[in-house]
């Protein structure tokens, strides 16, 4: 019956020519969608995660989370934001074995899980290229070979998006990393394999803070982010990616009295000379190596509590000074050693005074007696 009543209407509205109206399809809500570039790689290996965001079927831009897991908790790494196509790329070095996904953070519309897993033997630089495919793109030189102090061969080859440096050491194992960006223009500039930073230890660490990346080399790291020329500092371990990251900082002058990015990212306001410091860790990836917190106090009782303390200086500790003349002798200001002499220190410091400026305030670098110092403190880098 009602078949045969929606029949006769549709030849009552065809015949008088009106058209009949389809209703709206049902709003399919936001979509992500995630791809890896590897999920088999080796330690040390980049790996690339790519995707697209849709609402309702069409490309949108999006704020968007980048989350791992291992267990049962989700932890942000990154966090992207989809063009307005709804495309989006996060580059990350995993330390672990980890299971990713991309969460929509408005709607909280979660991709598929995409994991990644481990590999182990020997990388040349061949199967190297073979794997990059398309972001290393095609060559640009022949093969090249550098006599590195501790390496047992060293070969290398630049392409068009980047160079490749295989490294094979004492004990006869081979791996190939991947120098390319800001990064490579600074390594180039630093004489490449041959030079001052040596060979890559692994592929540069990215996906870090204002889309920065760091890359350590044997004699050295160089840091970068999409506000700051690359950086160098030259030297050994861990601390020199940080030390970088302070470096590229060097002459970024707060915006007002107590306010800078650096309490913007640390969701304060007020003197932040720690809170540079705990940028500089965390910027660099290291952010457990120098701990944050809003409140000076806090951050010096941490300090004091949770690291090694001493009267020595060594390049890449903390050192505290008395600013304040009030009679007391208490710590209010920290900076970070970049270089000892004979009886001075080379810092970098956050909310330190501008110089020839008794009233405006940044990152600078500066040169402090020894004796000036208070004490040290000596992060587990």
């Amino acid at each position: 019956m009602r078949r045969g009543l929606a029949s006769a209407l549709a030849m009552v509205l065809a015949a008088t020519g009106i058209g009949l109206v389809a209703a709206p399809a049902q709003a399919a809500g936001t979509a992500v969608v995630l791809n890896v570039s590897q999920s088999r790689i080796k330690h040390g290996e980049m790996v690339w995660f790519t995707g697209k965001v849709t609402v309702n079927g069409k490309g949108a831009s999006r704020s968007l989370a980048l989350e791992r897991r291992s267990g049962s908790t989700w932890v942000k790494v990154a966090s992207p934001r989809a063009s307005s196509a709804g495309s989006f790329s996060v580059r990350q070095r995993p330390a672990k074995e980890y299971t990713y996904r991309v969460r929509a953070v408005a709607s909280g519309a979660v991709s598929r899980t995409r994991t990644i897993t481990f590999t182990s033997g020997r990388r040349t630089l061949d199967s190297r290229a073979a794997t990059l495919g398309s972001r290393l793109g095609a060559p640009t030189t022949a093969v090249k070979a550098a006599t590195v102090t501790g390496k047992k061969s060293v070969r290398y080859r630049s392409y068009r998006k980047g160079m490749l440096v295989q490294v094979v050491n004492p004990s006869g194992s081979m791996r190939t990393w991947f120098v390319y960006g800001d990064v490579l223009k600074a390594y180039r500039k630093a004489g490449g394999p041959a030079g001052k930073l040596g060979v890559p230890v692994a592929d540069p660490k990215c996906g870090l803070l204002e889309s920065g990346c760091v890359q350590r080399f044997t004699g050295g790291s160089v840091y970068d982010n999409k506000n700051t020329k690359p950086a160098v500092f030259y030297g050994t371990g861990r601390k020199t990616e940080v030390l970088a990251a302070a470096r590229s900082q060097v002459n970024y002058l707060q915006t007002s009295f107590n306010r800078s990015k650096y309490n913007r990212w640390a969701g304060r306001v007020g003197a932040w000379c720690s809170v540079f410091q705990s940028w500089a860790a965390a910027a660099s990836g290291n952010a457990r190596a120098i701990p944050q917190h809003d409140r000076w106090s806090t951050f010096l009782a941490d300090v004091k509590r949770n690291e090694k303390t001493g009267k020595t200086p060594k390049v890449g500790a903390l050192v505290f000074f008395d600013t304040i003349s009030d009679g007391r002798t208490a710590a209010t200001h920290v900076g970070i050693v970049v270089k000892v002499k004979k009886s001075s220190i080379v810092t970098i410091e956050g909310n330190t005074s501008t110089p020839g400026s008794a009233t405006t305030r940044g990152v600078y670098q500066k040169e402090r007696p020894r004796s000036y110092a208070l004490f040290y403190a000596y992060p587990a880098y």
